[in-house]
């Protein structure tokens, strides 16, 4: 905790996944009164966020990831970060489409406090996240070798990923059916891309230590 680059990609990702779980809009329609509306809901980005953020909170806790010189992992919480804010950015124009939809059918809404909360902990991981990339640039080597593991790692960690996707994407289906719109799609995305990152390890692991048993000719 003494290390301000670590403790500030910490509290910034869990910054993150508590905006994420809150509720991102309020909105007041005739008949209804007040709603909450969930990152969940309509593109389900929250499902997205929640994923970057355990991500980044993992790459940032594991002390093997931290202290790595493996460029990947030390990148790691600076690019989910960044992809967070990106995410975050569309995520604020639908919102702000949506909530100007709402004046045709006689209602009103704002975005709530939970949505800036995220985009305040991507805004911070981001920061922790270069700040550790930096002072670490002297270490890490962007030399990619074709090496026989290498390759069999790449191949393995495409396949496992595409496995993983479909997988998560059918279970997804079959788990959510007569489920609204809202909620299936949030479900097929959170499942779908978990399963990608699931299947890309175990693929890439899987496929470089089977090319390492390999006999060399």
């Amino acid at each position: 905790m003494r290390d301000h680059a670590r403790l500030t990609l910490l509290v910034g990702f869990v910054l993150l996944l508590a905006g994420a779980i809150l509720p991102w809009m309020r909105v007041w329609l005739p008949y209804q009164g007040y709603v909450d509306v969930s990152g969940f809901e309509r593109a389900g980005d929250a499902g997205l966020l929640v994923e970057f953020g355990l991500a980044g909170l993992a790459l940032t806790w594991s002390e093997g990831a931290w202290h790595s010189r493996v460029t990947v992992l030390v990148a790691g919480p600076l690019t989910l970060a960044l992809m967070g804010v990106l995410l975050l950015r569309v995520a604020h124009g639908d919102a702000n489409i949506y909530l100007a939809s709402l004046k045709q059918q006689g209602g009103t809404g704002s975005i709530s406090p939970g949505f800036w909360t995220a985009n305040v902990g991507a805004v911070v991981a981001t920061i922790g996240g270069a700040v550790q990339l930096w002072r670490r640039r002297a270490s890490l080597s962007f030399n990619v070798g074709l090496t026989r593991i290498a390759v069999a790692g790449s191949i393995g960690g495409v396949v496992g990923a595409i496995g993983g996707f479909l997988a998560g994407t059918e279970i997804a289906g079959r788990i959510t059916t007569g489920a609204i719109v809202a909620v299936s799609s949030s479900v097929v995305v959170v499942l779908a891309l978990l399963l990608a990152f699931v299947g890309c390890w175990i693929g890439a692991v899987g496929a470089a230590r089977l090319a390492r048993s390999l006999p060399r000719r």
